[in-house]
C-alpha cells in the first residue's frame, strides 16, 4: 500500500512538472493542447506500458488522440463541455509534448507490477487532474457572442445576454453592461462599479446605479421583493429605472402592478436602453455606431476586470469591430 502512494506521487509530481514546464514564459496556463496530450498518453498507458511510439503516435507521427477520445475522458470526470474538437491531434506541439511525458512516465519500471485494476485506478486519479485543469480552463475563458454590426443595436445586446445566460452569467453581464452604457454616456459623472455579488444593502446603495436623482435597477429575473425595493426608493424621493430583458417585460409591468407603483417606475428593456444609446452615441452612422459598440465592449471588460474575481464574466470582443 505505501509503495503504491509512493508511486502515485511520484508521478502526480512529475505530472505537474511536465504541465508547469509548458507554461509560456507569461507564467499563464498551457495551451489546451497540453490537456489533451497528456489525457491522451494516460488513455493509452491503460492497455501498454511501457509505452512505445506505435502505442500513442499514428503512423503519420501525430499523437493518437480526438475531440471523442478527450470528449469521454473528460465526462467520466463530470466535465461534459467541449473542450477541444479534434483532441489537438493536428496541434504541433502536441506530438513534443507527449514525448515528453511518455519519456518521463516510462521511468517509473513499477507501473508494470500493477494489476489492471490497480493502473486504472491510478491513471483515473492522474487524468482528473487534468481535468481540473479543462474546467478552469472554461472558468476563465471569456464570453464569446457573434457580432453582426449591421444589426440592430438592441439586437447586438440580446446576443450578449443570452451567451452570457448559456453560462449562467447573465445577471452580472446585464448589470456591468448597464453601468459600462452609463459610464460612457455620462462621462463627466461617477458611476459607481461594484461586484455583482455585492448586495445594495451591504454597500448602502438604493440600486444597482444612482445617476443624478434616478436609481437604476437591473434584473434579468423580476422578482417581487425587488418592487418592494422600489417602493422604498420612490418613497425616500428618488426617480426609478427598472431594467429586465425583453422577454421578461410584461411580467415586470405585471409585477409593478401588484405592488402599486405601477405609475411611479419606469420598466424598459436592458436590450433598447443600451442598444439605443450605443447608436445615439454613434450618430446613427455605420462607422460611429461600430466604434462606440467596441468602446462599450472595452469599458465594459475595464469595469469588470477592475471589481470581478471571475474573469469569465469578460467579453471576448470579436475581431470585425
Amino acid at each position: 500500500m505505501q509503495c503504491m502512494r509512493d508511486l502515485r506521487d511520484r508521478l502526480k509530481a512529475d505530472l505537474v512538472k511536465w504541465y508547469d514546464c509548458e507554461r509560456p514564459e507569461s507564467g499563464d496556463e498551457p495551451e489546451r493542447y497540453v490537456v489533451c496530450a497528456g489525457l491522451a498518453v494516460l488513455e493509452h498507458m491503460r492497455n501498454a506500458f511501457p509505452l512505445c511510439e506505435e502505442d500513442y503516435l499514428t503512423p503519420g507521427n501525430q499523437v493518437r488522440t480526438g475531440g471523442a477520445m478527450i470528449s469521454r475522458i473528460l465526462s467520466r470526470h463530470g466535465e461534459t463541455r467541449t473542450y477541444a474538437k479534434e483532441g489537438a491531434r493536428t496541434t504541433r506541439r502536441t506530438r513534443v509534448a507527449a514525448e515528453e511525458l511518455v519519456a518521463l512516465f516510462n521511468t517509473h519500471e513499477s507501473i508494470e507490477e500493477l494489476s489492471i485494476q490497480e493502473r486504472r485506478g491510478l491513471i483515473d486519479e492522474l487524468q482528473g487532474w487534468l481535468a481540473d485543469r479543462a474546467k478552469e480552463y472554461f472558468d476563465r475563458k471569456r464570453i464569446e457572442v457573434d457580432i453582426e454590426p449591421e444589426k440592430p443595436m438592441p439586437d447586438i445586446v440580446g446576443s450578449i445576454l443570452r451567451a452570457a445566460h448559456d453560462r449562467n452569467l447573465a445577471g452580472a453581464v446585464a448589470q456591468h453592461l448597464v453601468g459600462a452604457k452609463l459610464a460612457m454616456r455620462y462621462r463627466d459623472t461617477e458611476v459607481e462599479n461594484h461586484s455583482y455579488t455585492a448586495a445594495d444593502e451591504q454597500l448602502r446603495r438604493p440600486g444597482d446605479f444612482l445617476v443624478g436623482d434616478t436609481v437604476f435597477h437591473v434584473t434579468v429575473t423580476p422578482m417581487l421583493a425587488l418592487f418592494e425595493k422600489c417602493q422604498r426608493n420612490t418613497r425616500d424621493g428618488y426617480r426609478v429605472v427598472l431594467l429586465t430583458q425583453t422577454t421578461r417585460l410584461e411580467a415586470a409591468r405585471q409585477m409593478a402592478e401588484q405592488a402599486g407603483v405601477q405609475n411611479r417606475l419606469e420598466v424598459s428593456s436592458i436590450e433598447q436602453f443600451v442598444g439605443q444609446n450605443v447608436s445615439e452615441m454613434g450618430q446613427f452612422t455605420r462607422q460611429g455606431v461600430q466604434h462606440e459598440l467596441r468602446s462599450l465592449l472595452e469599458v465594459y471588460n475595464s469595469r469588470v476586470e477592475a471589481v470581478e474575481t471571475n474573469k469569465a464574466i469578460m467579453l471576448e470582443i470579436p475581431t470585425n469591430l
